[in-house]
């Protein structure tokens, strides 16, 4: 079946952008025409080196160049509820970089938008895309290790890229909402339910931010079953996600760190070349993570989204998805303030 290319506008030009980029420049059926940035020559640079004809640096000088299907939100997260209401309005389909808002009362917004607009609205938590996640899901569903009673998740670095990460005003918080919200995402869509009370501590130990740099939450399920997340940028040598899921009748692990990677490479000198996310050396051992953008849900993520446009079906995570992890942020944050158990509205 021949099917019309779908044509986006990335909004942003920063590290996530560049992984999105990998993927277009990979998928049949979709071509970016334009890209939006804060700041000109950055902007061209990156149109130039991705090959985007038209740069951007407003909403609407990206309306008065080529036009586009729908807009790939890549940008800060302050600017997520923005740019979502601009596209919605505008009729385009939009796909949201994790988290949908800095809150839930800004996700609430988006999500009302997309509706009242009836666009294709993807929530960006490339997790559930990733392959490994995705065989993870298949085991559990299948009951191979019974009912899962206990599910601890863990995502660990030094800290983000960009500046704006580190600023509240600009981010909503620290590592909670940046890489907590891709455990509290698997969890939910693991065991098929939201929770109903969370214990948090999020305090700041290390960096210099108004944000939390590590966070630890539990969370209770309907179900019965216990959740535990650990977010922070607190861990040096890169970048490590785990997960365990424990049943009544076996158990699943899963390690993505450097160490784990099957290509192991030692440099006396240093090294130009990107090798992997979040890695602090230059020479030494350093482990590649091959086709990173695949790896980590990123081209599966995205081909979902251009096939929800093309066909008219929803995507696999929607609004209502993001929604329901900020809400969980939220009441995270409150407890962690509190330091007591919070109920989880909704």
């Amino acid at each position: 079946m021949n099917r019309v290319a779908v044509r986006v506008a990335m909004l942003g030009t920063g590290f996530i952008a560049e992984f999105r980029a990998q993927v277009y420049a990979r998928l049949q059926g979709v071509e970016v025409v334009a890209v939006l940035g804060r700041d000109a020559a950055k902007t061209a640079a990156f149109a130039s080196r991705v090959g985007i004809g038209h740069a951007a640096t407003s909403w609407e000088q990206l309306l008065s160049g080529p036009d586009f299907d729908a807009v790939d939100l890549c940008v800060p997260n302050n600017r997520h509820r923005e740019y979502a209401l601009l596209a919605a309005s505008a009729g385009k389909h939009i796909l949201c970089e994790k988290p949908l808002g800095m809150n839930e009362a800004e996700a609430l917004d988006m999500l009302a938008a997309v509706e009242r607009a009836g666009v294709i609205h993807a929530y960006g938590e490339n997790m559930l895309h990733a392959p490994d996640f995705r065989e993870i899901l298949d085991i559990v569903a299948a009951g191979t290790i019974g009912k899962p009673l206990w599910v601890r998740g863990r995502e660990a670095h030094f800290g983000p890229h960009s500046p704006w990460f580190w600023k509240k005003d600009q981010s909503g918080g620290g590592a909670m909402i940046d890489m907590g919200c891709h455990l509290i995402a698997v969890f939910n869509h693991l065991l098929g339910e939201q929770p109903t009370s969370v214990l948090c501590h999020a305090p700041t130990l290390h960096h210099d931010t108004d944000c939390e740099d590590i966070a630890l939450a539990l969370l209770k399920y309907p179900s019965g079953t216990l959740g535990q997340c650990e977010a922070s940028w607190l861990q040096r040598g890169g970048m490590q996600v785990t997960l365990e899921v424990s049943g009544t009748e076996g158990m699943v692990t899963y390690d993505r760190s450097g160490l784990s990677q099957p290509i192991k490479v030692f440099a006396r000198n240093q090294v130009q070349r990107y090798f992997s996310e979040k890695v602090e050396h230059d020479r030494g051992w350093l482990f590649p993570t091959v086709d990173e953008y695949w790896r980590y849900g990123y081209y599966d993520q995205i081909r979902d989204f251009v096939e929800c446009i093309q066909t008219g079906r929803k995507p696999k995570l929607g609004f209502a998805e993001g929604v329901a992890v900020n809400r969980i942020m939220d009441a995270a944050y409150a407890s962690g303030r509190s330091g007591t158990w919070q109920s989880i509205g909704g």
